[in-house]
């Protein structure tokens, strides 16, 4: 069979697929933060060590992102969401009932394989599926993961900070997605974006790696707030961790609200713009995030001005370097910003405190937004 793409008409059990699988990777991509307190408990942690977890986690959905890349041309996406789903189930029961740090540390790297596998591969599948309705299909999926999101510390907050049923739930969710991935016919073939990528120039180069951070930066302001903003509130509120859980369950909601947002605003505003304007209003809101009395409210704000940025520098990335593997070297380079930036976080809160945490995010945020500033004025020069 051809290395190109097949077009063909996708069977309608794939919207479905889709759709859970998005789900799944919603509920699994912010259940870590709900737990880190717990976990540090367990395990005696510091926040440095409780750092590790988050960048392992991180250093897994990157592998799992560069393997695909690399199997995508001899396994079909039937096959890798298979691999990639019987990972996440299989880790998020090691997770739960992990006896050490060491195993948990394994395990953590696991669920983050699995999830960068999965995340690419359906992405990629769903986007060469439906033609000119792709668009509006993944539109759809993002507010399925929206919607897991939200579930996940809301059901850390239930169990009373209890994070071992979340994670039960998810393997079991898991398993359960093996009976349609084996029922849906896999009819696309997708070509390795790498072998397809127009010849680079010195300025192209520039261009993508402009990017690559400015993707890293933002990731790890949003990982960074899913995963740190109980240990915040937790450290400087009078709450247990499962209210504090339940508190950060807005800030996907207010993130999945963006997105809604975003995508009027998107018709009107160019690219830049409209992320100078969010990853601004993002800035003020981790800096008042820093005032423990207005902390949770901030980081509420903080969802809805983040929301429209990945999507839309996905956006602006294609228009200035349509074709080849752009988007493919970002969306790995993505995943660094956790690996990179998690322990920093935690060694500046074990030595400065819990106000740390939203000024660091803040400084962060600021790069990004100088970086976009940048990237804006280079390319209309």
């Amino acid at each position: 069979m051809s290395s190109a793409a097949l077009a063909s008409t996708p069977p309608k059990s794939l919207a479905l697929l889709g759709l859970s699988a998005f789900l799944l990777l919603g509920l699994i991509y912010p259940v870590l933060g709900p737990a880190l307190p717990r976990l540090s408990e367990q395990f005696e942690l510091r926040a440095t060590g409780a750092a590790l977890l988050l960048s392992f986690n991180s250093a897994g959905a990157f592998l799992g992102v560069v393997l695909t890349g690399v199997i995508s041309g001899r396994l079909s996406p039937q096959r890798r969401s298979l691999i990639a789903v019987l990972v996440l189930a299989f880790s998020s029961v090691a997770l739960a009932f992990a006896p050490s740090f060491v195993l948990a540390l394994a395990a953590v790297l696991a669920l983050g394989f699995g999830f960068g596998m999965l995340d690419l591969t359906m992405n990629v599948w769903i986007s060469t599926s439906y033609g000119g309705r792709s668009a509006a299909v993944l539109n759809l999926l993002s507010a399925s993961f929206g919607v897991g999101a939200v579930l996940a510390p809301l059901a850390v907050g239930l169990a009373g900070g209890n994070f071992r049923v979340p994670l039960l739930c998810c393997a079991a969710f898991a398993a359960a997605l093996l009976v349609p991935l084996l029922l849906t016919p896999s009819r696309t073939l997708i070509t390795p974006a790498a072998l397809t990528a127009a010849p680079a120039t010195q300025q192209s180069r520039w261009l993508l790696g402009g990017f690559v951070v400015l993707f890293l930066l933002y990731v790890a302001v949003e990982s960074g707030v899913g995963a740190w903003e109980v240990t915040h509130l937790k450290a400087t509120l009078p709450l247990s961790t499962a209210q504090a859980a339940q508190l950060s369950a807005l800030f996907w909601v207010s993130f999945t609200l963006g997105r809604l947002i975003s995508a009027p605003l998107a018709l009107r505003l160019a690219p830049a713009p409209l992320m100078i304007a969010a990853l601004s209003l993002a800035a003020l809101s981790l800096a008042l995030a820093s005032v423990p009395a207005f902390a949770a409210l901030a980081y509420t704000l903080t969802g809805l001005f983040l929301a429209p940025v990945f999507t839309t520098g996905l956006v602006w990335l294609t228009r200035v370097m349509p074709g080849g593997a752009a988007p493919t070297f970002v969306f790995a380079g993505s995943f660094l910003g956790p690996v990179l930036f998690s322990p920093l976080i935690g060694t500046l809160r074990d030595a400065f405190g819990p106000v740390a945490i939203p000024l660091t995010l803040l400084g962060i945020t600021l790069a990004a937004l100088s970086l976009v500033v940048g990237l804006s004025r280079r390319l209309s020069a």
